[in-house]
């Protein structure tokens, strides 16, 4: 019978391919082709990009839950969430296997952010970015906006109309908290018939950290939004302590004062104080509510005011009423020693004023007594003339003076 020769040929030959060297020199070529096939082959999985040209995750992105979702694809094994803030920098989020979304933490979009998605399907990696601008004619979203909370209860936020916003542009305030809790401000404020506030009178569904949001509507252009994430406990402006009292002794004073109430209790430690005391002394919360300083001298009544701050920021709320204390009179031993004084000046003045007064009494009522000359003893002639000196009487204190004349009398000869 006949066989196909080829095929037993074949067979021999491989049975013994050590036995020609030609068949050695071929089986090596063989193998290094095989080999060098392989190798390629290899390189070329190695080279191959982790994300196919065509592959699409088909990713959306919803600004008012803040939630980034795609296309799911099967067995799923990791996956995570960026997010390229401009002033916040990158937030990822993980996800979990099987999922096909995250949610980010409220966060202004205003600006625009760009969002990437990195997911693990079928060992083999996949991403896809989106990127998020604000929508509308660029300078029409709200400027200046801000937000002040008074008396605990009370919040008001305002803001400006766009430099590049059409005339019937209208503005809308919505809030949201932490909880995804959102609603619009009650009590709008006008300008123009423009909202360009609000007045809120309860802040019960707001959270710590609360998401604003002012967008616009026009029928001339598309309106920009404006967003904003506010710590509630940085906005607000705390009242002036409550039930402030002075206490004097001797020598020092103690003010005392009680913290104000807040929108949310707080410690001691959260509150910074300001005195003014013909100077600012700022007193921290932990002191326990309490200042203490030397008493001032015993001048005019003095006052005081206090307001208060965040300890961590110096927000100023109102001064307080002024609470006087001290006294307009001086201090009674101060004032001993000053009658004491003035008395004793009054008592030395007079004693000396009546002393010097009799004195000259004394002089006027005894004025000197005229002297007779001696001739005897003088060396001039003895011509038996007495001299009597001049002098004056007074004999009143209206009296006018009168002068004494003596004449001198000579005596005559004895007759013989």
């Amino acid at each position: 019978m006949w066989q196909p020769r080829g095929r037993a040929m074949g067979n021999a030959d491989l049975l013994r391919p050590l036995g020609s060297p030609t068949s050695l020199l071929v089986t090596v070529v063989l193998l290094s082709m095989v080999l060098d096939s392989a190798w390629l082959l290899t390189q070329e999985q190695q080279d191959l990009p982790a994300v196919k040209p065509d592959a699409s995750l088909n990713v959306k992105f919803d600004p008012q839950t803040t939630k980034l979702s795609w296309d799911c694809k099967e067995n799923t094994t990791y996956g995570e969430c960026l997010l390229i803030h401009k002033e916040k920098g990158l937030i990822k989020k993980k996800v979990k296997d099987n999922d096909c979304q995250c949610t980010f933490p409220d966060c202004s979009l205003h600006g625009g952010v760009t969002l990437t998605v990195e997911v693990n399907v079928n060992q083999r990696r996949l991403s896809e970015m989106l990127v998020y601008t604000n929508p509308g004619r660029e300078g029409t979203a709200a400027e200046n906006f801000s937000c002040v909370i008074y008396d605990a209860d009370f919040m008001n936020c305002s803001w400006a109309k766009g430099r590049a916003a059409p005339d019937d542009v209208q503005y809308f305030l919505y809030m949201r908290s932490k909880k995804r809790i959102e609603r619009e401000c009650p009590h709008y404020l006008k300008d123009s018939g423009t909202h360009v506030g609000c007045h809120l009178q309860d802040l019960s569904g707001l959270t710590s950290y609360s998401y604003f949001l002012v967008n616009g509507t026009s029928q001339e252009a598309g309106i920009q939004f404006f967003d904003s994430v506010l710590l509630l406990k940085e906005i607000e402006q705390y009242n002036p302590p409550d039930n402030i009292s002075v206490q004097c002794n001797e020598s020092h004073c103690l003010i005392r004062w009680e913290k104000p109430r807040t929108r949310r209790p707080q410690s001691n430690r959260e509150f910074q104080y300001q005195l003014d005391i013909q100077r600012w002394i700022v007193v921290f919360g932990d002191s326990g509510n309490r200042y203490n300083f030397p008493k001032p001298g015993s001048k005019a009544k003095h006052t005081v005011k206090i307001r208060t701050a965040d300890a961590r920021k110096a927000r100023w709320g109102a001064w307080s009423p002024p609470v006087e204390f001290g006294s307009e009179e001086p201090e009674s031993s101060l004032v001993h020693v000053y009658v004491m004084v003035v008395l004793g000046t009054l008592v030395c003045g007079l004693t000396l004023g009546c002393l010097f007064k009799r004195f000259l009494k004394t002089h006027r009522l005894f004025p000197p007594v005229p002297q007779i000359k001696d001739k005897l003893n003088d060396n001039h002639q003895i011509d038996h003339e007495m001299l009597w000196e001049k002098f004056t009487h007074e004999t009143g204190k209206g009296d006018k003076e009168e002068v004494l004349t003596v004449e001198t009398v000579s005596e005559a000869p004895a007759k013989l």
